[in-house]
């Protein structure tokens, strides 16, 4: 683990057990980026690094009982909360691992992606790399988070940065956090209004990120 990830756990752990009522202004966020991803009955999803797992009953109501939903999460406290989501809901089709994006090893090869306010992963090109290629040839993906307003209102920018300065560990990067997962896509459509603090990004893996066939 390195230093960056393992101060992030750190402070992602203390913050389980209000997590879901602190971030519950982004839920309508959320749900946007699943319902653009459109996940079908029958699909296996991703939910990369699913913190306490707000969005595992929406995907899994997606896939059905026929679909499989994996969650990973390097924050143990983080997981907790989410394994017993899972156990009160009785889903036994969707999955957790408590691991982080750059070592997960997945157990089926995925047929979509999400990415929601996981801004430091999605900075790193080793981690997205490394979980893309483990989805089906031409698999979807769909990313939100935060990101900084248009430049000249910098009063809001500075507060944006303020916001997230221990969640993230590149504020520079907040003016388009998207840049990088951008390289492993096609079809790419960036939602991302001037006046807007989140963004919504979706696109394809390209063809030959992934090491087999899907």
């Amino acid at each position: 683990m390195t230093a960056d990830l393992d101060a992030a756990v750190k402070h992602y752990n203390a913050l389980a057990d209000s997590y879901d009522r602190a971030t519950r202004l982004i839920n309508k966020t959320r749900l946007a980026a699943i319902a653009r991803l459109a996940p079908r009955a029958g699909e296996i999803v991703v939910d990369a690094g699913c913190g306490t797992g707000f969005c595992l009953g929406p995907l899994r109501e997606a896939v059905g009982a026929s679909g499989v939903v994996i969650g990973f999460e390097p924050a143990a406290a983080m997981l907790h909360v989410a394994r017993q989501r899972v156990a009160a809901a009785g889903w036994d089709n969707v999955y957790l691992m408590e691991t982080d994006a750059s070592v997960v090893r997945l157990s089926h090869r995925a047929d979509a992606w999400l990415f929601s306010y996981t801004h430091d992963l999605l900075q790193s090109r080793s981690a997205l790399s490394h979980l893309l290629g483990q989805g089906k040839t031409g698999a979807r993906v769909a990313a939100t988070g935060s990101k900084l307003f248009t430049p000249w209102l910098w009063p809001g920018n500075l507060w944006v940065q303020w916001r997230h300065r221990r969640y993230i560990t590149d504020p520079k990067s907040l003016a388009a956090p998207w840049l990088t997962l951008s390289e492993f896509l096609e079809d790419q459509r960036i939602d991302a209004a001037p006046f807007a603090q989140h963004y919504l990004a979706t696109g394809r893996v390209r063809p030959g990120l992934t090491d087999t066939p899907g």
